[in-house]
Order: C-alpha cells, then structure tokens, then sequence
C-alpha cells in the first residue's frame, strides 16, 4: 500500500526532476547556465548537458551568422572629383560638400554567449550597439572621400572600416563579432540630383569630345600615310610602265628600221601616206589628178614606187 502510494506522489516529482536536470544545445544553438540569474557557465557545442534543476535555467542563443541591415545614413562628403581640370594639376580640395545616403549591411555572431548576455543581455540590445558602433565607423571612412573614390573604391573603404569595427569590439570585449559590412545602396540627396546628374553629363560631354578630337587627329593620321602609299605606288607604277614603254618602243623601232631596210621604196611610201594628211590638214580639200600625174608628187619627187 505504502509502495502503492509512493508511485503516485513522488514519481512525478522524481521524473520532473529528472527532467529539469539536463538541457539539450542543437547545432545551431549555444547557451548559458544561470544559477540565481547570474551567468555561471556556458556550452557552445551541440549535446546533452546537466544543470541542477529549480536552482539553475538555462538561455539559448544563435551559433549561426546573424545579420545587421541598418537604415540609410546621410554622410557629407568630399563631392565629386572634377575631371574637366586640366591633366597634371593637383584637385583642389573643395570648400563645399555633397551629402550622399550610404546603405550598409553586415554579418556578426555572438562569439561568447557569456560575455554577450552580461554586455548586451539580447539581440535586440546587440543590435542597437551594433547601429551606434558601425554608423559612426561607416561615417568616419566614408566622410573624407569623394564619391568618385567610393564608388570605385568601396571594397577597400569598406575593409578598412570593417578593420576599425573589429578593433573597437575586441576593445569592448562584449562577446560579438562584426565577420564583414559592405555597401549595399549608394544615392544622393533629393536636392542636389539635378545638379550632379547636369555635371556628370558636362564631363561626359568633355570627355567624348576629347576622344573626338584624339579620333580626328589619329584618321588625319592614318590618311596621310595612306596618301603616301598611294603616291609611292603611282608613282613606282608610271616608273614602270615608262620603262616598260621605252623597252616596248626600242623593240618596235628595231623591228620597223629592219623591216624599212629591207625595203626602201615602200618605206618613203610608207612615210608619204603618213605625213600627207598632217601636211593638207583636217579642213582642206586636195585633189590629186591622174592627167597630170607626174607633177601630182607634192614632195617635188616623185617615188619609185608609182612610176
């Protein structure tokens, strides 16, 4: 009877007790053990592990990468390089600044659950801390640059900001770890949109009528050396053809005096049919007649041939 009534008052007690004397941390998980609400202890591995029950409680945290996405912030800046200056002048710092609106987000993780809970408590306060601590390393990057330089440069900016915000948490020692920021969205300010938008379309305008003008002097250029080929090739063409023409003209006269030698009757015939029309001329009528043939000969001799 006795054993009877044992079971059914102490066995839920023994079997809670048995239950509140162990917790039980996943992989994506790391914890604390608090004794009284002081932090006593802490497990960042996954398993089984024992607390006193009723006495003790445990809080669970994230082991896994969190994320910061904080708002858009208005940081002055530099203002925007001038590239209508003239090459090899040294950009003249500029007395008024261009407020641009700089979106970041980064990754953290709670390296320490205990140094975390005692400095932050949660992750909403943890968040709150990281706003204040990467805002204000953010700004002191960016503030002294021009926009030109953050834009090309924003992995660099970004590194040595992220290089800033690693050292001031290793200062605080409070249990969290910044692993990387970057840029997400950089835009102007409503006012001066119109203006950077008119400037950056006057450099681009100068830009492209610098490469005009390098264009037109690179094709001058190139069709003053083709004007010279071609007139080297002219004029080694009519060299040739003179000489071709000489040789042509050699031979033919050799061939001719050959053929006249043979026969110099037919040649001052020959020579007589040639000259006759220059001699009469296009406009002039002559008759020749055969009644009086032998005093026809206008060369006063009248050629073996036509006798």
């Amino acid at each position: 009877m006795f054993f009877r009534y044992f079971k059914i008052l102490f066995l839920p007690i023994i079997l809670i007790f048995v239950l509140n004397s162990f917790f039980i941390v996943n992989e994506f998980q790391q914890a604390i053990v608090l004794q009284f609400g002081r932090p006593i202890s802490s497990k960042t591995t996954a398993g089984i592990a024992f607390k006193m029950p009723f006495i003790q409680n445990v809080i669970k945290f994230e082991k896994r990468i969190l994320e910061w996405d904080g708002d858009a912030t208005e940081i002055p800046t530099k203002g925007m390089i001038d590239k209508r200056a003239a090459s090899g002048k040294i950009q003249k710092e500029k007395q008024e600044t261009t407020n641009i609106f700089i979106d970041t987000f980064a990754r953290w993780r709670i390296s320490d659950p205990l140094k975390f809970y005692i400095s932050v408590n949660n992750e909403r306060q943890a968040q709150s801390r990281l706003d204040g601590i990467l805002d204000g390393k953010i700004r002191d990057k960016i503030a002294p640059q021009y926009i030109d330089d953050i834009v090309i440069n924003s992995d660099q900016i970004m590194k040595e900001a992220l290089d800033a915000i690693i050292t001031e948490f290793e200062s605080l020692d409070i249990g969290i770890e910044v692993i990387g920021i970057e840029i997400k969205r950089l835009t102007f300010n409503d006012k001066i949109m119109p203006q950077v938008f008119s400037r950056m379309a006057s450099e681009q305008e100068a830009e492209a009528a610098k490469f005009e003008g390098q264009g037109k002097a690179k094709r001058s250029e190139i069709l003053g050396i083709i004007d010279r080929e071609v007139d080297l090739i002219i004029s080694t063409a009519n060299k040739d053809a003179k000489i071709i023409e000489g040789e042509a003209d050699s031979t033919a006269a050799a061939k001719y005096a050959l053929a006249y030698q043979n026969d110099p009757d037919f040649y001052e015939l020959w020579k007589t049919f040639d000259i006759l029309p220059k001699a009469i001329g296009s406009k002039s009528i002559f008759w020749l007649s055969t009644q009086n043939y032998p005093n026809s000969n206008i060369f006063g001799i009248r050629p073996d041939a036509l006798k």
